[in-house]
């Protein structure tokens, strides 16, 4: 098997075959001071794009750096979220103890039952609040890297079939 370090496409065309149907493609390499020349059937070429994108995919994520920003703002307004509810919730437990034991007047549930529903429309503002937030923050900028100057093509050409 050859092991080559691809260092640009030369070229890439329809591939001329015996008969009228374009059904591979010819690609040219240049690997080195040599160029590597494929002629590769169209399916085959379909499924090597396909692949080529999903691994593209992965590279750009792992060059990116995480941005862990606006996952710092949710995680801390879901946590001033909860440290609200409890406090909020700790007046209803109290009470839902002493109706328990039966020393609150009947009524008192309204009471209990406010506080249990401000407890959770705190949660559920401070998490919004949190979402909302983090969507304003935006993303850090990168400079992007500048191009390498392209090297000059050589006349070689090894023919290699696939497909």
């Amino acid at each position: 098997m050859a092991d080559y370090k691809v260092e640009r496409i030369a070229e890439a065309r329809i591939a001329d075959t015996p008969s009228d149907d374009p059904s591979s493609v010819y690609v040219v390499f240049a690997a080195g001071p040599e160029q590597v020349a494929l002629t590769i059937d169209w399916r085959l070429a379909s499924e090597l794009i396909d692949r080529l994108s999903v691994v593209n995919n992965e590279i750009r994520h792992a060059l990116t750096a995480p941005d862990w920003r606006a996952q710092r703002i949710m995680t801390g307004c879901h946590r001033a979220g909860i440290g609200l509810a409890i406090l909020l919730l700790l007046p209803a437990l109290w009470g839902i103890w002493v109706w328990f034991r039966g020393n609150l007047d009947p009524e008192a549930w309204t009471l209990i039952g406010g506080f249990a529903l401000a407890a959770a429309l705190a949660y559920g503002v401070l998490w919004l609040l949190g979402w909302i937030i983090s969507g304003f923050v935006g993303k850090r900028e990168r400079p992007t890297p500048e191009p390498e100057p392209e090297p000059t093509p050589e006349p070689q050409a090894t023919e290699l079939k696939a497909g």
